[in-house]
This record gives structure tokens, sequence and C-alpha cells, in this order.
């Protein structure tokens, strides 16, 4: 059995890991190890072809996390990928110059947009739906890749350690500290020590943490949860909203009282499947990349689901992608426009293909709960209303989309500590509070920061 010891153990190298470990070399602490179970970002290759087989396909784990496979949009507010939640300070928020900086000097080009005073494509329809924006950042897929390649590479130069390939199996809770993990890598048995222990395991460490967190006694809490489908049409469908600001955002309320909002847009995109092993869900996102583009442009639409709609809408969402996908054999579902609202697809045909192959034809009507379903549809109504020719009927939609967020961990907020276990702290993803790049290495910068203080002030004992 190997045994290590450290300051700090980093459980995750997504950006809530890479950011702690920042802000730790930044204090002077570099006895820092951080363990990945999946692969370092040059073998993170999703294999080409139709028959996809996510299953066996480790893709989301690795190296730069999850959010290396996304579409590169770093969204600069405090408030954006909380639910809107004030989680940080004005004082924390300061330190999101920190993660674009970061970003900046870690890819080769990136593209910034400003917020805009309005939406002028949603006039006269606001009564339905209501448009934002927010200071943008956007790499594309190509340059987040290259972020969290190079980020990764800066922090092990400046004395941070990175083990790939360790799969975590026990935390390590002695007298309600956390003082490590039990785990296995390529060469056996391995357990790792720690002074401090940053939990940032995100959406794939997700059942693995909450089980652990569970067993050492720990009350975790429900909360809002996504779940959504995406919609892809022609580039110059949805050219005067992207045009205007590229990550738009437009809430919608259905008549069911269900919030619906747009979300990852992608202009001159490509929709991608992604499979989260751990929970067996398999989903599509979007991607779109600097310097490579489609004729067509993509976008989310997300339901909020909240505990006046079912008591645990962690346990909703999942459910519901699972029972979406069991249709097709565990793949996602595609329909054309025409089917899904076949009174309502009445634009003029785009010549609209659709671009993720890895997805199977179905009926989404059949496989969405019906109030999740009328939600979608007078969201699409509605913004069809302001851009009449996203209702061609060859527009295509894909199910599901999966943003359900993690139990909630009750964390002190000023340091992401756990409120149960001394020593441990949980961020990003991982916590339950956050689902965006900037929100989850906003919370992994405060929690090494806090780590660095309490060494500082135990040495001075």
């Amino acid at each position: 059995m190997t045994n290590l010891r450290c300051t700090a153990l980093i459980l995750g190298s997504g950006p809530a890991g890479l950011f702690a470990a920042d802000a730790l070399l930044r204090a002077g602490v570099t006895d820092i190890v951080i363990t990945e179970r999946g692969r370092p970002m040059t073998r993170r290759v999703c294999p080409p072809g139709p028959r996809c087989m996510c299953p066996t396909c480790p893709v989301l784990e690795g190296e730069g996390g999850a959010g290396s496979f996304s579409d590169g949009k770093i969204t600069l507010s405090a408030v954006r990928g909380t639910h809107s939640q004030r989680l940080f300070t004005d004082i924390q928020a300061d330190q999101l110059d920190v993660i674009a900086a970061a970003v900046r000097r870690n890819v080769s080009d990136a593209v910034d947009y400003a917020p805009v005073p309005e939406l002028s494509a949603l006039a006269g329809h606001e009564t339905r739906l209501r448009g934002e924006s927010y200071p943008l950042l956007h790499v594309g897929s190509d340059g987040i890749r290259e972020f969290g390649r190079r980020f990764s590479a800066e922090l092990q130069d400046r004395g941070a350690r990175l083990l790939t390939g360790v799969d975590a199996t026990k935390l390590r809770i002695i007298n309600g500290k956390g003082v490590g993990v039990v785990g296995r890598d390529h060469s056996g048995p391995l357990t790792i020590d720690a002074t401090a222990v940053i939990a940032a395991v995100g959406m794939v460490g997700t059942p693995w943490l909450e089980q652990q967190l569970t067993a050492a006694g720990v009350t975790l809490e429900t909360g809002p949860a996504d779940i959504g489908i995406r919609l892809e049409t022609s580039a110059a469908a949805l050219d005067p909203l992207i045009g205007q600001f590229y990550d738009f955002k437009a809430h919608h309320t259905s008549a069911g009282g269900i919030d619906v909002r747009s979300f990852c847009v992608n202009g001159h995109g490509y929709i991608v499947n992604e499979f989260h092993r751990p929970l067996n869900i398999r989903g599509v996102n979007g991607h779109s990349f600097l310097h490579r583009r489609s004729d067509l442009s993509n976008l989310a639409i997300l339901a909020t689901i909240t505990q006046a709609f079912a008591p645990d809408p962690k346990a909703y969402v999942r459910d519901t992608a699972r029972a979406v996908t069991a249709a097709t054999g565990g793949y996602p579902v595609r329909q054309a426009l025409a089917g899904f609202l076949p009174d309502g697809a009445t634009g003029q045909p785009l010549g609209v293909a659709a671009s993720n192959p890895k997805t199977r034809a179905g009926d989404l009507r059949a496989v969405l709960p019906p109030p999740l379903a009328e939600a979608f549809a007078s969201y699409i109504t509605a913004l069809g209303a302001a851009l009449p020719p996203v209702l061609a009927p060859d527009t295509v939609l894909y199910a599901p989309e999966i943003k359900y967020y993690n139990y909630r961990v009750p964390i002190d907020p000023d340091t992401w500590q756990s409120r149960d276990i001394d020593g441990l702290y949980v961020v990003g993803n991982a916590a339950g509070y956050t689902a965006s790049l900037s929100a989850a290495a906003l919370s992994g910068l405060i929690a090494g920061q806090a780590i660095a203080d309490h060494a500082r002030v135990a040495s001075q004992r």
C-alpha cells in the first residue's frame, strides 16, 4: 500500500479543485496533492461515430473536470450558475477577476461580451419572455480544453502534485475531522493523509460523496434542480438574439407555474452526448468553437423543478432523465418540432439536419411528464413569437438536458467548510449550490484561502 502525507488534499481537478490549489499556492502553501479519478486531458477523447458506447466512455472524468467538454463560456457574475442565490459576498465576488485572468493567460483566444441594456429582439414580447445578459468571457469548446490542460500544468509547475487515475473509495474521518482518503491507483491500494481535505469531485463524484457524507451522519438537503431539452435550428433563425448577446437568457413562466429559461446558447455550434456514469444518465449538451463553425445554432431550454412541484427535485430530475432515455435503450431522444408541436410548427422548413447522430428518434411527449412537455411547448411558442423562423417544422429537439445540481452539503459560506466535519471543505458542483465554471471556481478560491489562513494562524500559536 502506498501512503502519502500532505497539508492539503484536493479530490478532483475540475475548476473548483484547480482554483483551490491556485489560492493555496498564492498563499504560500505548496504541499498540495490533487487526486483525479479520470485521465489526463490529452487522453480525454470522445470516440467518433454514431454508435456511442457511452457506458464505457469516461470522457467527462479527468483533468480539467467535466466542464472541459462544455461550450467554454465563463459567466463573470456571482449569481449566474447559483439559481440566482447570493452565495458570495461582494468581496468574494471580486475574485472573479482572478478567475478571468487565469483563463485569459491560459487560452490562445477569447471573446468578451458586455451586458446589453435590453434584448431588442424580445421587444413587444416582454410579458412572455424576460431578457437578461451579464458579463461573459467565451473561449469556446476548443479553448476550455486548452485552459484545463495549461492551468493544471501551471499549478504543477508552481508546486502542486497531480495524481490521475486515483479512485477514492473512502473518506477518512476520525473524531469528526476529515483527515484524508483511502483509494486505489494503478499500482494498488493508496492512503493519503492531510491536514485539510477539499472535496471537489463535481457531478461525476456525486453518488460517492453523497454516500460518504450520509454514512458519516451528515444530513444532506434538497433544493431546486433543472431538467430540459435542447433546441437546434438554423444559425440565421437565432441570430437576432445571439447577434445582440451571445449567451442570451430569456425567462418564461408556463401556465402551470413552471419557470423555464434559455441556457448555454451555442451560435454556429453542435450538440453532443454526455454520460454521467455513476448516475447512469446519458443526456445532451451544446458545444461551440472559436475556430470551427456550423450552419446551426442551439440552446438549452431548462425547467426549474422546485419543492413546490416535487418533494425532492434532485430525485425527480434524475428519475425523469433516466425514464426519457429508457425509451430508446439508453440514448437521448430527438424529434422534429413538427412532431412535438404539430399545430405550432408554422414556419418554413430551414433544411435543418440534426448535428448529433448519437441520439435516437422518439416521441418527446410520450417520454416527458405532461407538465414538463407543456412548459417546453409554451416556451418554444413564446420564443417563436419573437423569432418566427424558430418554429420551422424541421427545427430539432433533443432530451434530456440535465442540470440537476447535487444534494446540498451544509457548509459555512465564508469558508465552504462542512458544518458537520471539521477540516473537510466541499466546493463546486459537489456541494450542491453551483452549476457553472466561474461559481465553482470561486468556491474553490474561497476554500483554498480559508485553509491557508487557518494554517498561518496555527503556525503562529
